[in-house]
């Protein structure tokens, strides 16, 4: 640190000029040398100095403290207090300007030399903690995820931009609260308030847990976790809180869920879901000690379709059909599409046949009206089979297969038509 420029601010001359030739005898430089004040923060603005032996009190209307505290805050650069006294109330009352050290005068050329690195080393260490300061600041406040820290006792003593947005609380509302006073939580599942205690921040991760942070009863599907801050004996001095906004990755999960039990196509349930609601449905019918019918379903000569218009076309048809059947059964019933022009129907809890034979009808009506794609007018008609629970099978399986067989009896007939399994 030699070569360091020093200014030496002393009210008495002839120890201020003894200080200074201690300062370049040592090997660093003289700025100057003050006697006041406002001499020394004149000479800070011209000479730029790396550091300032400050003597507590000087002559002027400012004293040592005041002018070590604005050299402090505007340019940054290390005080050493001198002083004669070293009394509680002067220490004290030095401290508010953040000193590098303090030399009792008098003192030695080796104690000044001890002081003066010291304080140039506090100083680099106080700049490269600054800096870090700042990147952690930086990195923090460009994270999306909401970061929260607490101390020991679970009070919040700081937050990033993200948590106060995600919160929707400025950072002046909750430093200093419970993390539970501020972070209201719910279970996704059950709906019920979920409770957070400091002592669950020693451990929290939820990626499999749907929570939902309660923002004035909006609720924002939220990930936590959280980890111990700890000394370096293992104690725990804190806790870190991060919660992720993972609204994206709910819709995702929603729409791939939606995908894998509906058809891509026309947006009717597919065989999965269909296979669910039936073996509720005939459980219900079971119970209940009702009827219940499957009806399968075929456009007629749709490849025909296919090959005539395209593809592109035929999807336009099989989406109409759906809207078609969806139009006409009842809302407690469920439509399907199997695959290619295959389409099935759950009639449930059926008081009797002539309700689903009336069903079966509404459905050849509406297949006779003329259907128009692209400007084009066409008649596509339909052929169905029908099965029914119990009289024809009690399980989803067989019930399926006798609807089948009926369709096949119905295609056999001429089409456009529907037939009863056995009938």
């Amino acid at each position: 640190m030699r070569g360091k420029k020093i200014l030496v601010v002393e009210d008495e001359l002839l120890i201020s000029r003894h200080i200074e030739q201690m300062v370049i005898s040592l090997g660093y430089q003289s700025a100057g040398i003050a006697e006041s004040g406002e001499q020394a923060l004149a000479l800070t603005r011209t000479q730029h100095p790396d550091l300032v032996l400050m003597d507590i009190r000087l002559k002027g209307q400012m004293d040592g403290t005041e002018a070590a505290a604005t050299i402090w805050k505007e340019f940054s650069i290390p005080i050493v207090f001198l002083t004669a006294y070293a009394d509680d109330d002067t220490l004290a009352n030095s401290t508010a300007a953040e000193p590098f050290g303090y030399l009792i005068k008098p003192f030695e050329e080796k104690e000044l030399l001890v002081t003066i690195e010291l304080a140039f080393f506090k100083h680099h260490m106080e700049i490269k903690n600054r800096e870090q300061r700042r990147w952690l600041n930086a990195i923090l406040s460009s994270i999306t995820e909401g970061l929260v820290s607490t101390d020991q006792e679970g009070r919040i003593n700081f937050l990033n931009p993200a948590a106060a947005r995600l919160l929707a609380k400025k950072e002046e509302e909750i430093i200093g609260l419970k993390v539970e006073e501020v972070i209201s939580l719910q279970e996704g599942e059950t709906g019920h308030p979920f409770h957070l205690k400091t002592e669950m921040l020693t451990a929290l991760y939820t990626p499999e847990t749907n929570y939902y942070l309660n923002r004035a009863g909006a609720l924002l599907p939220v990930e936590l976790q959280s980890s111990p801050v700890r000394d370096e004996n293992g104690h725990i001095t804190g806790y870190v809180l991060v919660f992720r906004d993972i609204t994206l990755r709910k819709s995702q999960e929603e729409q791939l869920h939606y995908l894998a039990i509906h058809d891509s196509l026309t947006g009717l349930p597919n065989r999965i879901l269909f296979n669910d609601r039936l073996k509720i449905c005939l459980e219900q019918a079971r119970r209940k000690k009702l009827k219940a019918g499957i009806i399968m379903l075929d456009l007629d000569l749709f490849k025909k379709i296919n090959d005539s218009y395209g593809h592109t076309f035929g999807d336009r048809v099989l989406m109409e059909t759906g809207k078609r059947l969806t139009g006409v059964i009842r809302k407690t019933d469920t439509v399907a599409r199997f695959g290619g022009d295959e389409f099935a129907v759950i009639l449930g809890e059926l008081k009797s046949i002539d309700c689903a034979r009336q069903i079966s009808e509404r459905i050849i009506t509406v297949f006779n009206q003329p259907l128009q794609i692209d400007g084009r007018n066409l008649i596509i008609t339909a052929s169905l089979g029908l099965a029914f629970f119990p009289d024809q099978a009690e399980e989803p399986d067989e019930l399926l297969k006798k609807a089948d067989l009926a369709l096949y009896a119905a295609k056999e007939a001429g089409r456009n038509g529907y037939k009863f399994f056995g009938a």
